[in-house]
């Protein structure tokens, strides 16, 4: 073989391999709504490399065919290395780290149909998880009725969709108290304290305990016990439904250490960061080593505060099997092109129990909204649906100074018919002062007879589309 030959070879393969490299990154490097993120970040890289070795050859090969002969063959080949030499690194849209940072705010949010999007500041596009009637309508209750200080978060239990996030501080909105630790927790953590008993001691929820007094107050006498005075006598169960503090506070005393309750506590996701694409203000338990003081918090009496949304996912948790999904408020985002560079996917967030436990919970606190402390809110309300089971835990303590009243319900609800719907759990607080309208009870029971009513006449629609085809 020839020099020249040779030479002509060698500068054939060069230019096919710039050739190559170029259009492999110009030609198959793209995202499709189909493919995954991580699909579409491993491509961008793949790009990027080919677009680095196109400029390597490319270099190498203009220093090469100035000093060769042959004008037409150089004339041809300069011709390709400066198409090639114009290439330019793609540039892909990506998914935001940071919501907030990036623009995210759900009160530029507009309606697209039955959801809420929001045209991001480049020009993108979220599609909101929420539900927009219901979230129409629980912000209109929370305005109508000028509650003070609350916040009522729905979530699907099984996905951690959130379907409705509406915070109303009358007279500002310079915060969310939906995400919100502000008010404390109350007899709500009773379900903590519940859940150690009965999967951490192994404790039955029918076995009797008897007390006295701790209706307000827990003295050392009322958490102790005194066999003089413990004249009544209840069960884990009716602690739970009627939220007898005695009854939680003593068992607490006597069968639950610091360390198993600091255990359960962060198993409800209390003292950390709940992932989300807006901040969470983290939810603090302060399990004392006092044992009186520490029996008293296992009871919701101070040292605890909770989140609506935080909240909501504890009912969440109990009505899927003690499984907390990570919550979402993001359905999908779209690049300015509309290309789909994100589409929701549920991811578990942590096991809090087992499903025994989350089973037994549930069926003892169904009791709440029938005989208990929600039952007028649910039961003996003429306009709650017949037709809807609702599970959950109240919660009332206050704030003296400034004085506020709060008023909690956090539980899940399913339709007594529909076996293939999973149901819908809802965290409902609201703070008064001393004049008030609603309490968090009634909002959480109108948040989920409003989210039933939606679901009825989508059901009839999707049922009525079928039947016609």
């Amino acid at each position: 073989m020839t020099y020249r030959n040779s030479h002509r070879r060698r500068l054939g393969v060069s230019l096919a391999t710039a050739i190559t490299l170029t259009c492999g990154a110009i030609g198959f490097s793209h995202v499709t709504a189909q493919e995954p993120p991580q699909l579409a970040v491993h491509q961008a890289q793949q790009s990027a490399h080919r677009s680095a070795a196109a400029e390597n050859t490319v270099r190498h090969l203009k220093g090469r065919l100035l000093t060769r002969t042959n004008d037409r063959a150089r004339a041809q080949a300069l011709v390709v290395v400066e198409a090639a030499s114009a290439f330019r690194e793609l540039e892909f849209p990506k998914v935001p780290t940071d919501w907030v940072a990036a623009g995210l705010d759900l009160s530029k949010a507009k309606r697209e149909g039955d959801r809420l999007v929001q045209i991001m500041p480049d020009g993108s596009k979220v599609t909101f998880t929420l539900d927009a009637d219901v979230q129409e309508f629980l912000a209109q209750l929370m305005r109508t009725n000028q509650v003070a200080h609350g916040g009522v978060v729905l979530i699907d239990p099984p996905t951690g969709r959130v379907v409705a996030q509406v915070g109303h501080t009358h007279g500002s909105t310079a915060s969310n108290p939906a995400l919100r630790a502000f008010a404390p927790s109350a007899s709500v953590f009773k379900v903590v304290t519940a859940a150690a008993l009965i999967e951490g001691t192994g404790r039955n929820p029918a076995d009797e305990v008897c007390y006295h007094g701790g209706a307000r107050y827990l003295s050392e006498k009322n958490i102790k016990g005194d066999s003089r005075l413990d004249s009544r006598c209840n069960n884990l169960g009716g602690a739970l439904v009627w939220s007898i503090n005695s009854i939680i506070a003593k068992l607490a005393y006597n069968e639950l250490k610091r360390e198993d309750l600091q255990e359960w506590v962060e198993r409800f996701g209390y003292n950390q960061e709940i992932p989300y694409e807006f901040p969470i203000e983290v939810s603090a338990a302060n399990m004392l080593a006092n044992d009186y003081e520490r029996a008293r918090a296992a009871a919701g009496f101070h040292h605890t505060n909770l989140s609506p949304l935080h909240g909501a996912l504890i009912g969440a948790a109990l009505g899927n099997g003690g499984m907390m999904m990570r919550p979402s408020i993001i359905e999908k985002f779209e690049s300015p092109e509309g290309l789909v560079l994100y589409q929701f996917e549920p991811r578990e967030f942590r096991r809090v129990m087992s499903a025994e436990t989350a089973k037994t919970l549930s069926t003892l606190m169904y009791q709440t909204t029938t005989q208990g402390t929600a039952r007028r809110h649910f039961q003996n309300r003429g306009s709650f649906p017949r037709d809807i089971e609702v599970t959950g835990k109240t919660g009332t303590l206050s704030h003296q100074e400034p004085f506020m009243r709060f008023t909690w319900f956090v539980g899940h609800a399913r339709h007594k018919t529909w076996g293939d719907h999973p149901g819908i759990a809802v965290g409902g607080l609201v703070g008064n002062g001393a004049n008030w309208r609603i309490l968090g009870p009634f909002a959480a029971s109108e948040a989920v007879r409003k989210y039933y009513e939606v679901e009825r006449v989508r059901r009839a629609k999707n049922l009525e589309v079928a039947s016609s085809k």
